[in-house]
């Protein structure tokens, strides 16, 4: 991994954000959501406050009745309710209510709110069934003065249970107080009984109590809020547990006309233990998160950057013109489409780049063959005039002593010597407009099938007395002979300049081999002739015009020094393989043409 490179700042890059996210989150966590949470608890318990008040001032009943819908709700969200009017003089209690059939018929509503508070054990211990008899001792709601008719709440501080099948046998619980009237004491059987969880309710009722009794009886301030319907939200310890709660004061109208006060109460304190519990937990959770951000930030950085670093490295080879080699990445998504695309524009390149140097490289050959072109044109004309020049010269001397009247008695002589000279140059110019056309791209070959050995017996008997002047012999080898797709006209052309040739530099009295076999799919020609060695350096040179291997370009042999030109441009027409050698005391040339 370079310093500084792509990966290294990628991978810095996410473990910052990685690390800063996880410290924003964990700083929210421990700072700001205590907070958040006890805004949010609180303006639930304001809108509970808000409907309970809309409910009981349609129905009160509905917030009296144990286990109703409101009842339920307000449970469900954790608050503790009552009813009390400025003094504390509660009207509607938690749901621990007793009812009582009297033995007159009249039904009286108990609170038990008291006992589940103070006597909480001893109360379930009593264990008060539907049926039985009890007597209750305490004082009615404010405003109901005795016992009259309908159902009212009474709010006892004595309760006795009275069991019928065993006299004298009782429980008891609270208190008798000195100088009660017999309207403070009420005797009949449970007509229904309404206890909820007590391990719970106690416990939540006795902070609904503790909480009246800091705030009861009002202050003059709140008391005035009160009075023109502003509701009063608090935050409040309790003393002895040392938990927060959230309090709302909500006033209401009675049906009466007069206000009273909704008091509620939930707790504040799950989330101050949650919270103490959490920075603990967030401290173990920290080190875990932070080797996680690593190996994230490692993957991700890695997942990201090897697609690039594979990209960077093929953009590297081809700026060294290496277009080859390598797979492009595979993926679907912008790096793959990338990575194809790159390896797709190195194809290209690698191929664009291949035409352009075979172009150019044909460019250099066409050059080079230009030049040689042009280099060949003034050896042309410089050999031509060479060869030209000396014939005229003598062709003009002799006409100039016919004229003169020079050797009059020789005329037959000058006149012979004028007509060879002329012969010559009539062959001469007839060799160089063959290989003129032949070397035309507008040159065509028509083709037959020929066998090369009848044809070179042709030949033979047309080159007889060339071969008596020197005592010649010619042999013809036809070794599985194949016929052969050639230009019959052009191959009897150069059939006849190889002979010559031969003949021309063949020692006197020997013989002239020509052989015709099969060498796989090819037919090889070879005339061989005994005679002086060619030098190395003139194997090559032997094809090129107006090359002669005798020294001083003698012209005794009869050559115009076109005809083996003549007979490898024909060969290279029929895309035939051409080589000479020196060999066996002699020269072999030797063809192979393909069938």
């Amino acid at each position: 991994m370079k310093r500084f490179g792509v990966t290294t700042k990628l991978f810095i890059a996410t473990a910052v954000i990685f690390i800063l996210f996880y410290v924003i989150v964990l700083l929210c966590q421990l700072l700001v959501f205590p907070e958040f949470y006890e805004h949010r608890k609180m303006n639930k318990l304001e809108r509970a406050a808000t409907a309970l008040a809309s409910i009981y001032q349609k129905d009160p009943e509905a917030a009296r009745e144990p286990y109703s819908k409101t009842w339920l709700q307000m449970h469900k969200n954790e608050a503790d309710f009552a009813l009390t009017d400025f003094a504390g003089n509660v009207s509607i209690n938690d749901p621990f209510r007793m009812r009582i059939l009297r033995e007159d018929g009249k039904v009286i509503d108990v609170s038990l709110s008291y006992f589940v508070s103070a006597y909480r054990r001893d109360f379930k211990r009593m264990n008060i069934k539907v049926g039985q008899e009890v007597e209750v001792r305490g004082e009615f709601a404010e405003g109901a003065g005795s016992v009259s008719t309908g159902s009212v709440t009474f709010y006892p501080h004595y309760l006795k249970k009275i069991d019928g099948t065993h006299p004298g046998a009782f429980q008891e619980i609270g208190r008798i107080e000195a100088g009660g009237t017999e309207s403070d004491v009420v005797r009949g059987k449970v007509e229904k009984i309404s206890v909820p969880n007590l391990s719970k309710a106690g416990i939540r009722l006795g902070v609904l109590y503790s909480a009246m009794d800091e705030f009861f009886p009002l202050s003059t301030a709140y008391t005035e809020r009160l009075k023109q319907m502003e509701p009063i939200e608090q935050r409040w310890t309790d003393p002895w547990t040392g938990s927060r709660n959230g309090i709302i004061m909500q006033p209401v109208l009675s049906r009466n006309g007069g206000i009273e006060v909704l008091f509620l109460v939930t707790s504040l304190q799950e989330i101050k233990e949650t919270n103490s519990a959490l920075r603990l937990f967030y401290g173990y959770l920290g080190l875990g998160g932070f080797i996680l951000i690593m190996l994230l930030s490692i993957f991700y950085s890695r997942m990201l950057t090897r697609p690039l670093l594979l990209l960077n490295k093929r953009a590297e080879e081809m700026k060294h013109l290496n277009f080859s080699g390598g797979q492009p990445v595979q993926r679907k998504d912008e790096l793959g489409s990338l990575s194809n695309t790159l390896f797709e524009l190195s194809s290209k390149l690698e191929r664009t780049l291949g035409e352009l140097n075979e172009t150019n490289a044909r460019l250099r050959r066409e050059i080079e063959q230009n030049k040689e072109l042009e280099q060949l044109q003034k050896d042309f004309f410089a050999n031509a005039s060479h060869e030209l020049k000396t014939p005229i010269s003598i062709v003009r001397g002799f006409a100039e002593g016919l004229r003169d009247g020079i050797s009059a008695g020789r005329q037959d002589h000058y006149v012979g010597v004028i007509l060879e000279e002329s012969g010559k140059m009539e062959r001469l110019v007839q060799d160089m407009l063959d290989l003129l056309r032949l070397e035309s791209p507008t040159v065509k070959l028509y083709k037959s099938p020929i066998l090369l050995g009848e044809l070179t017996e042709d030949m033979l008997e047309k080159l007889v007395y060339q071969l008596r002047e020197k005592r010649l012999t010619a042999r013809v080898i036809r070794d599985g002979e194949r016929e052969i797709m050639a230009d019959a006209a052009k191959m009897e052309q150069v059939v006849m300049n190889l002979m010559t040739n031969a003949i021309r530099h063949a020692e006197e009295g020997s013989t002239i081999r020509i052989r015709v076999s099969a060498e796989g799919e090819a037919c090889v020609y070879s005339i061989h002739n005994q005679g002086e060695a060619l030098p190395d350096a003139y194997l090559k040179r032997i094809w090129e015009r107006f090359f002669r291997a005798e020294p001083s370009r003698d012209r005794k042999s009869g050559g115009t020094g076109l005809g083996l030109a003549i007979v490898r441009r024909i060969l290279e027409l029929h895309e035939c393989e051409y080589q000479v050698e020196n060999k066996d005391g002699g020269v072999m040339f030797t063809l192979k043409f393909w069938t």
